[in-house]
């Protein structure tokens, strides 16, 4: 098995900020699948795997869009790109993390992922303060939670979840979702927002904004038609929904994780481990 110190990770870096907290790194996946063995590291890390098949067995939701991961220090994993390789952006905790779960976690919920391509973003500009990004730092790690199922959670809500995952690039009302799961639409209404945060709306639109993410990676279609795809009337109405959520349009996006290393950097340098 392989041990990694803080910021050491499979793949070519292409830039990297070191605080005194924090090392924050964007990472080019270079390293063949079949060479990623077992490993861990000896600082907690979050990594938001922006373009690319990202495989890993941490705990949590699967879905659309970049998959951003928390693994706490020593954690042995195998978490690595399929196929041609990907990108991906690495943030490694250098101090202890007394509040931070113990357990590997796949965090799904839009402020996390918001988070952590803000995080990106602001990483990217070499004029970023530092005081910006250690305050931004602090955000992510804030939405780094143990994922629990309460108790009493009622059995039709992982269908009505679902349902709204696969219909996510069509026009749906409650009524359908209340149909699916089989519960009155008021029900369904007021029991969503208790159980999982948020409206089944605002579910569909972080749905929509991850399905069209996942677009714009593959770089194969205009964002015009990314738009229709993902369930948008239209690009302005791709761009509103997906700046709210994300701090960002789809254009800045797409070049923040582009294969173009960042403007204040040197070429990526190979790290094999």
């Amino acid at each position: 098995m392989t041990g990694f110190t803080s910021g050491q990770f499979y793949g070519a870096r292409a830039f990297e900020r070191t605080l005194d907290a924090v090392t924050l790194a964007h990472f080019a996946g270079t390293t063949p699948e079949h060479e990623v063995e077992e490993h861990s590291h000896d600082t907690a890390h979050l990594v938001l795997a922006t373009r690319g098949r990202y495989i890993t067995t941490a705990r949590g939701e699967a879905g659309d869009g970049p998959v951003l991961v928390y693994n706490p220090s020593g954690v042995v994993h195998r978490d690595r790109f399929a196929g041609n390789g990907g990108w991906f952006f690495a943030v490694s905790l250098k101090i202890r993390q007394d509040d931070l779960p113990p357990d590997a976690l796949r965090l799904s919920a839009p402020g996390a992922v918001r988070a952590a391509v803000r995080l990106l973003n602001a990483a990217s500009d070499g004029d970023t303060p530092a005081l910006e990004l250690e305050a931004l730092t602090h955000e992510l790690t804030g939405e780094v939670q143990p994922l629990s199922v309460p108790s009493h959670c009622p059995t039709w809500l992982a269908t009505a979840r679902s349902y709204i995952a696969d219909m996510a690039r069509h026009e749906i009302g409650i009524a359908d979702v209340a149909a699916a799961a089989g519960v009155h639409p008021v029900y369904l209404a007021r029991q969503y927002r208790r159980w999982v945060g948020c409206s089944p709306g605002h579910d569909l639109r972080r749905r929509r904004v991850e399905l069209a993410a996942s677009l714009i990676a593959a770089e194969t279609e205009a964002l015009s038609d990314i738009a229709l795809q993902a369930g948008f009337c239209d690009q302005s109405h791709l761009n509103r929904v997906f700046r709210a959520q994300w701090g960002l349009t789809p254009a800045e996006f797409s070049r923040l994780i582009g294969c173009k290393r960042p403007r204040h950097q040197e070429t990526p340098q190979a790290i094999r481990r």
